[in-house]
């Protein structure tokens, strides 16, 4: 286990539009966040793929990597993630080879088997209902990693086609996950494994325990290696906090109905009535997250790399300003150390 001071911090960004802001302040917003973080010491910036949702921005992950990747100078910069079921493995892998090519060794590739969207978006996206399935994604993973690295078998009607950019232009390859299944499939082609603990808190320990008793060593990875994300939204001022905190979770409250929310002020989140039952969704979901004063930070991240045993720590702020996830960044730093780089 890696200690708390020593652990490598890094970012999960969804590119979210402030309340009665643009999609232009939203991608203006991540830029400045990874800035922001690059300065701070953190190791990796990630933005996640998700399409249709009125608050979010980052459906394009390979345009805005390409966008923050000029803007910074040493971060490593990827995708958290790539949702492999909405695009062919041959277009991701051009589409990588070619941000590999252009900002070398910093280019990172989380690839996630979930759409990141409705079932009418993701069959727009494929524009097929073909490859959409659970048990496809294996193979498209495997399809992805012969174009980067090349070794397809010869019964693969795919192995005559060569990615360029991409093959030789390898960026590094991580999958995410927040299941016992995508534990697996990492475990099995010896990838890094990153677990979406921010929104699956209660399987987290399980799933690392999978992975790490099923890994088989790669040529890119010797040992299992991991990855956990957290929501963090932290200040001084608890009422801070509050205020913060209170629109991204009234928003997924929202999604979680069904829902397709526009941003929410932090004004509408403090006047909401919230429902018994919707305080207890809420607080639940909040049990194993780092929201709070810098002390509660430390002592709730500290718990969690304790019993997770994470190679690395990737923070995702649910804070409804830019300045808001900047400042959670700077008290984590703070709490549990410089980062290792």
């Amino acid at each position: 286990m890696t200690t708390p001071n020593a652990i490598p911090l890094n970012v999960l960004d969804l590119a979210n539009r402030p309340y009665g802001g643009t999609n232009a302040d939203a991608v203006a917003g991540s830029v400045r966040l990874a800035q922001a973080a690059e300065e701070l010491g953190y190791q990796r910036f990630w933005v996640a793929e998700h399409h249709g949702m009125p608050g979010i921005a980052s459906s394009a992950p390979a345009v805005l990597i390409a966008g923050i990747a000029a803007a910074t100078s040493r971060i490593r910069v990827g995708s958290g993630g790539v949702m492999l079921p909405n695009h062919a493995p041959l277009v991701v892998a051009e589409q990588f080879g070619t941000l590999r090519a252009l900002y070398g060794d910093r280019i990172d590739l989380g690839i996630g088997r979930a759409p990141g969207t409705d079932g009418a978006t993701a069959m727009a996206l494929r524009r097929s209902t073909e490859g959409l399935g659970v048990d496809d994604f294996p193979q498209q993973l495997l399809d992805l990693l012969g174009f980067f690295h090349g070794g397809m078998s010869d019964a693969n009607p795919l192995h005559t086609i060569t990615a360029v950019p991409g093959l030789g232009d390898a960026p590094q390859v991580w999958l995410l996950g927040s299941s016992g299944f995508s534990a697996q499939v990492a475990a099995a082609l010896g990838l890094p494994f990153a677990f979406a603990h921010h929104f699956a808190g209660d399987h987290t320990e399980e799933a690392l325990d999978l992975y790490r008793s099923r890994f088989e060593p790669s040529e890119t990875l010797r040992e299992p290696h991991t990855m956990i994300g957290v929501n963090v939204v932290s200040d001084e001022d608890p009422e801070v906090v509050r205020a913060l905190s209170l629109p991204g979770q009234l928003s997924f409250l929202r999604m979680r109905m069904g829902a397709k929310p526009q941003p929410v002020s932090v004004e509408e989140a403090l006047a909401y009535e919230f429902t018994p039952l919707e305080e207890e969704f809420i607080a639940a979901r909040n049990a194993r997250q780092a929201i709070g004063t810098p002390a509660e930070v430390s002592s709730r991240l500290e718990a969690l790399l304790a019993s997770t045993g994470a190679d690395e720590l990737m923070i995702t702020s649910g804070a409804a300003t830019v300045d808001g996830r900047i400042r959670s960044l700077e008290i984590v730093r703070d709490v549990l150390g410089a980062p290792a780089g």
